[in-house]
């Protein structure tokens, strides 16, 4: 029953659309992009910039939507509303775990004065952030495909270059190859 709710929305079944939602498991980069999402997290919640996060993946919303129009476009398609209601469809999951996380944080929140709760608080406060920016890191995977795309080159090209890039760049700082 669900992979044929998923196939009317062009999903190729549980896996297509889990791949879709998470592009960065294709290219074998989830656990850097996890990574990087998890500290920037402690950052942020440090730095308390979390409405900015929400500009910045309601920005990202949007040019991957108008960077995927663009790219179909070029591959000679058109604008299909099966393809926007994908978008709504994992913009809703990603909305449904934010607010998961946030409610948790917030449940703690009213067990004042005792530290277990606190250090729950924490994590949820983490697990939020955290999943914010792990939505913007996957969007702009999303993007980095339909730039691809429009410049004539398999949608991977750019994600790889750039795990390339990082990885590197990493192993410079483990001291590795040069």
């Amino acid at each position: 029953m669900i992979n044929r709710f998923l196939e009317t929305y062009g999903f190729d079944g549980i896996k297509g659309f889990l791949l879709s939602l998470f592009p960065s498991f294709k290219y074998g980069v989830a656990g850097q992009t996890i990574s990087i999402s998890a500290v920037l997290a402690v950052v942020s919640e440090w730095l308390g910039i979390s409405p900015f996060l929400v500009l910045v993946m309601f920005l990202a919303v949007v040019v991957e939507t108008w960077t995927g129009y663009k790219a179909s476009k070029k591959q000679g398609g058109h604008f299909e509303s099966m393809k926007f209601s994908r978008c709504v469809i994992k913009v809703f999951i990603w909305v449904t775990l934010f607010f998961i996380f946030h409610s948790f944080a917030m449940d703690m929140q009213t067990h004042e004065g005792n530290w277990i709760y606190m250090c729950g608080v924490y994590v949820f406060e983490v697990l939020h952030v955290t999943t914010m920016l792990y939505f913007v890191m996957e969007y702009t995977t999303s993007i980095l495909e339909n730039f691809a795309v429009l410049d004539g080159k398999p949608k991977e090209t750019l994600v790889v270059a750039i795990g390339n890039m990082f990885e590197r760049f990493f192993d410079r700082l483990k001291g590795g190859r040069k």
